[in-house]
Parts: C-alpha cells; sequence; structure tokens
C-alpha cells in the first residue's frame, strides 16, 4: 500500500478516554512508567496498561507474540481511544510481521511513539494507510522530564486544538534558508537507515524530513546519512529537520562538530534545513503527525501543520 494516497485521521482525545500502553520494544522501568502515567492521568486520561508491559525477556519487553499482541488487543479494544508506547530501544522490527494490517485499518486510532517506534510509524503509513504519531512515550519521556511544553502540545495536538499545530523552536539553527511544504515523515535516523530494502522503507520524495538520534557519534551519524543519500532519499525532499542529535558528539574534538559534517552533506540541496529542533530523545519533544501537509520555514523556525491529524 503506498504511501501517496491520503492516510486517514483516527479520532481526537477526550476528557476521560482511555488510552493503551504498550511496550513494543525495550524493556520498561516501573518508576518512570509510573510517573508517566500520572502525568496521563493530570491530564484527564485513563491509561490502560497492555498485558505485557512489563515483561522482560533480556534486551526485549518480554516475548515478540507478546509485544504484538498487546498492540492488536490495543486496536481491537472500542473502549481504548489511542495507544502510547512506554518506551523505545530494540525489538520493533521483530513484532510487524505478527501485526495484521487488515484489523488496524477496521480501527484506526492514535499510536504516538518515537526511537525504535520509528518503525511502527512508518508501518502504520505504509501498510496500514493510518497517520501515526511521533511524540513523546509514557516512560521514555513523560517518565523522565519535565517537558512542560511538550504536555501542553501533546494534548492539544491529540484533542484537536488550533494551537497544537504551530511548532515553533527558537533554539534551531538555520542551515539553508527558505519555506518548503509537504507531508511530514521521518524518524530516529538509525531506525531510517534500518528500514530500507524493507516493505515500510521510509518515502521522502516530495516531504518534509524529520531526522534525529542519540547516542550516536558523529561519524556514524555522517554514515547514516551517507547511507540515505545513496538511497535517494534526499532526492525530491521539500525540507529536512534534523533534531538535537543529543549526546552526539564527538570523542576527540579534532574530529569536528557535527555541524561540518551537515554543510558536506547537503551543500547541493536548494531546500530549508533546520538543525537542534526538539524533535527526539531532548527534555522538549514536539508531537508531529506523519502524513499530514506541512509547511517549514527555516527562517522562522517554524512548522506549520495544515491540521492536527485527527477528525
Amino acid at each position: 500500500m503506498s504511501e501517496s494516497k491520503k492516510l486517514t485521521r483516527p479520532k481526537k482525545l477526550n476528557n476521560g478516554d482511555a488510552v493503551g500502553i504498550v511496550a513494543p520494544a525495550g524493556p520498561v522501568d516501573p518508576e518512570l512508567l509510573n510517573k508517566g502515567l500520572k502525568i496521563l492521568k493530570n491530564m484527564k486520561l485513563t491509561p490502560v496498561l497492555g498485558n505485557h508491559v512489563l515483561s522482560r525477556r533480556g534486551y526485549l519487553a518480554g516475548k515478540d507474540e507478546d509485544r504484538a499482541s498487546d498492540i492488536m488487543s490495543m486496536f481491537e479494544n472500542q473502549d481504548v481511544k489511542a495507544i502510547i508506547c512506554a518506551r523505545g530501544g530494540y525489538g520493533v522490527n521483530r513484532i510487524l510481521p505478527l501485526l495484521k494490517p487488515n484489523i488496524i485499518r477496521k480501527n484506526p486510532k492514535i499510536l504516538v511513539g518515537a526511537s525504535d517506534i520509528t518503525l511502527l510509524l512508518l508501518y502504520l503509513a505504509r501498510k496500514c494507510s493510518l497517520v501515526a504519531f511521533h511524540g513523546p512515550m509514557v516512560g521514555g519521556n513523560f517518565g523522565q522530564y519535565g517537558m512542560k511544553k511538550t504536555k501542553k502540545q501533546f494534548h492539544d495536538l491529540l484533542t484537536g486544538q488550533t494551537e497544537g499545530k504551530t511548532l515553533v523552536s527558537s533554539q534551531a539553527n538555520v542551515l539553508k534558508p527558505g519555506v518548503g511544504k509537504g507531508e511530514i515523515t521521518g524518524g530516529c535516523l538509525t531506525l531510517l537507515c534500518r528500514s530500507l530494502g524493507t516493505p515500510y522503507e521510509i518515502q521522502t520524495r516530495n516531504k518534509i524530513l524529520l531526522i534525529e538520534d542519540v547516542n550516536e557519534a558523529p561519524y556514524r551519524i555522517d554514515g547514516m546519512l551517507w547511507q540515505l543519500k545513496a538511497a535517494g532519499k534526499f532526492k525530491d525532499v521539500k525540507g529536512i529537520v534534523l533534531g538535537e542529535m543529543v549526546d552526539c558528539y564527538p570523542k576527540k574534538s579534532a574530529n569536528g562538530a557535527m555541524a561540518h559534517y551537515y554543510h558536506e552533506m547537503f551543500d547541493g540541496l536548494s531546500i530549508p534545513i533546520v538543525t537542534n529542533f526538539p524533535i527526539g530523545h531532548g527534555k522538549e519533544m514536539w508531537t508531529i503527525p506523519f502524513g499530514v501537509d506541512a509547511t517549514l520555514d527555516a527562517e522562522a523556525k517554524t512548522i506549520q501543520l495544515k491540521h492536527c491529524g485527527v477528525i
């Protein structure tokens, strides 16, 4: 199924709605999860834990079948109005073949996650024609940081309020000026590369592309960007938004800062490009609906969404 078709927008959240909590990837810290659950409750949402959220199997949150089962159960449960991932880590790639896209298409609802969840977001767009949301996770984000701005925009966007559509980052840096328009997509750089050659490969033509990562040496960031370039993923893009790249510093100062390599990488592109935007593993993180038309204004340091991605 092609992403060129307009994607289905799930229903917006209302006060009191039940939201399913799943762990599709790595094991969850119970203390951080509980902190995040309190934040959701303060938003007047009612968290419903998946049966295996606190399971553990090495570096995974339980067996592949169990993690997939939790996701499918939440989509099938008519009382659950949205699904929010507990954290990232590793393991989403192992469960995608176990999901049932026909059932997901019949039960469209909000799903929010980031980091390793990038693969699930791409899968939902390509295989299920569903708008999916790149945003904060219960334990992985809300459980660790105050995220005052994040909480408000997350709630505004998912409840369909106009304020959630405008993203402004005064901290952003302008690599290339200009204005670009296109559907928005992207995610964690490591996972974007991992999608290549799969049925849910990232599609970037005429898109605004978000790229972020964490704990990667600059040479690895550089290598993955070159991999995307070689795969043609920067051809015909309308704009690029690079995240804060948290803890992606060179071990030796002589190796140079990441910005130097960005200039080399994107020198031939005549599109708006901004860096240091709060779209990833930082202490603030915007919620962004993938597949929604957006305008990137590099000099204003803004992303304006056409709508909130919900109905």
